[in-house]
């Protein structure tokens, strides 16, 4: 009798795995996406996504979901949220390493018959080339790097006056390097105290710079007008000569290896061989 049991789960999962699932059961509770910049302006997203399941059949579907599938496109089709997906488009970026890893299901409430549970999304991108990417670097000075974020690479609703619009329940934080200075936010993030002590009025660029210990910064909110965000890093002295004998050393290789370079050995070691036979007449 084991044996028709077994038959029947089975068909009964498959079945549920297979058949289209009310979008409504599923709904989103919370969106937050984490943005790590790194020296060279790539960077590292983590997405989290909170969603609220109803009913057993959706908590079923999304264990059943969670044991046998992992990419994007199966989460978004189960659960028809139309959030569940990354947030930096590939028309703008590159999207690199992406991994979707549904969560153990948070908790659940038996008199309202309803769970709640997370999958996570993370993904690496790379740092831009002319103008691409998430974050842009300008090095304007020798030892000076400028580096703005750019928000059409977000896919959120923009408006043509550049205001970025999330969703309801949406939060964007970007952390950079605690060694980032004249930092610029057009719309000051809800984690950083708006006291005047945190903030110095440069005249000759006419911004106001955050100069607080903060360097992890969370946005939230319906609308954040003609968003802007930018900081500098200064390099290191020690830094610029490192880079400057790799820079030499790279142009040597490349000289002696490229077309030229068997030419430029061959009247080297013409010269060796003179100065040789020269010093031999000497004696």
């Amino acid at each position: 009798m084991a044996f028709p049991s077994l038959k029947f789960a089975s068909a009964a999962l498959l079945l549920l795995l297979l058949s289209p699932m009310p979008h409504s059961e599923f709904s989103l509770r919370s969106l937050t996406v984490f943005a790590n910049v790194n020296l060279d302006g790539s960077v590292n997203v983590e997405e989290r996504i909170e969603m609220e399941l109803k009913g057993t059949i959706a908590k079923e579907l999304y264990e059943a979901t969670r044991s046998a599938y992992s990419d994007l496109a199966t989460w978004k089709e189960r659960t028809g949220l139309t959030e569940m997906r990354h947030h930096v488009t590939r028309v703008a970026a590159e999207v690199k390493d992406l991994r979707v890893t549904p969560q153990r299901i948070d908790y659940c409430n038996s008199l309202l018959g309803t769970c709640y549970a997370t999958v996570v999304i993370d993904y690496i991108v790379p740092a831009g080339k002319d103008g691409s990417g998430l974050v842009n670097v300008d090095r304007y000075k020798p030892r000076t790097a400028k580096y703005s974020l750019i928000p059409a690479a977000l896919s959120f609703e923009q408006t043509k006056t550049g205001d970025l619009v999330l969703p309801s329940g949406t939060l964007i934080s970007i952390a950079v390097p605690q060694a980032a200075e004249k930092i610029y936010f057009s719309s000051p993030p809800q984690t950083v105290d708006a006291s005047e002590g945190n903030f110095r009025y440069d005249q000759s660029a006419n911004v106001r710079y955050y100069v607080g210990k903060d360097r992890l910064f969370t946005w939230k909110g319906d609308s954040l007008s003609r968003f802007s965000f930018t900081y500098e890093l200064e390099s290191p002295l020690e830094s610029e000569v490192l880079d400057f004998f790799r820079s030499s050393q790279g142009r040597l290789v490349e000289f002696f290896f490229g077309p030229q370079g068997l030419a430029a050995i061959l009247i080297l070691a013409a010269a060796g061989v003179s100065i040789y036979q020269f010093n031999r007449l000497k004696l």
